[in-house]
């Protein structure tokens, strides 16, 4: 109960924050997002909205996404660092990362005494982060300007709602060093199939533990009580 008001409250939260002092984006910002999105692959619109109200860029919404950029981030990064965390936020769009992350969050709520659970979950959203870090590269071709932008979101990096999802997600540090060597992890890479295994896996420990027990058949001459 205690874990399910505070996802609610993270919720209530995240949803605020789209009405909490925004305005659009530039121009030039809305032409880029418009021309990312169609690099990546994004059929639905997403709204790119400038806002104090968080410190990092952040993606909310599934069916109306929007993107929030912190009205900080013009201060310390180029308007072509910008672009990259644009497509960064753009990737999580397109994978539905935002219903994903309610997903998760409903299975840890309910099997919160797990500790198997946490492990994973927490596995899934780092290479969450990788896999948008890799089309966000790949949208815009540029890997050393990417770093610099991770970079310089670690000066920029605050709290912020469970259920957002966030350019500044898992460990910075990791996520540079591991653009920064692709080939050797492209060598050492797991099988395509991992990535699908460790969800179903989640969801089927999920199943299993919210099964009841079966009471045992009653044996001949004797009455059930």
């Amino acid at each position: 109960s205690l874990l399910g008001l505070r996802s609610l409250g993270g919720w209530l939260l995240a949803q605020r924050l789209k009405r909490l002092t925004t305005s659009p984006a530039a121009a030039s910002f809305q032409r880029a997002a418009r021309r990312l999105s169609a690099r990546l692959g994004v059929r639905r619109a997403v709204r790119i909205l400038c806002t104090a109200a968080t410190e990092v860029p952040a993606t909310l919404g599934w069916l109306r996404p929007v993107v929030l950029l912190p009205v900080s981030a013009f201060t310390v990064l180029t308007p072509e660092q910008i672009e990259l965390l644009i497509a960064h936020e753009l990737a999580h769009v397109r994978r539905h990362d935002y219903l994903v992350n309610l997903a998760q969050t409903a299975v840890e709520t309910v099997l919160f005494y797990h500790p198997a659970v946490w492990w994973v979950s927490g596995r899934i959203r780092e290479e969450r982060e990788h896999c948008c870090d890799d089309l966000a590269v790949a949208a815009c071709g540029n890997v050393s300007s990417y770093v610099r932008a991770l970079a310089a979101l670690e000066g920029l990096r605050g709290r912020r709602p469970a259920l957002v999802v966030a350019a500044d997600g898992g460990s910075l540090l990791s996520r540079i060093q591991r653009l920064l060597n692709r080939e050797q992890r492209q060598r050492n890479a797991p099988p395509a199939w991992l990535g699908a295994f460790v969800p179903a896996a989640l969801v089927l420990a999920a199943v299993v533990s919210a099964t009841p027990p079966q009471a045992a058949p009653a044996t001949a001459g004797t009455t059930p009580k």
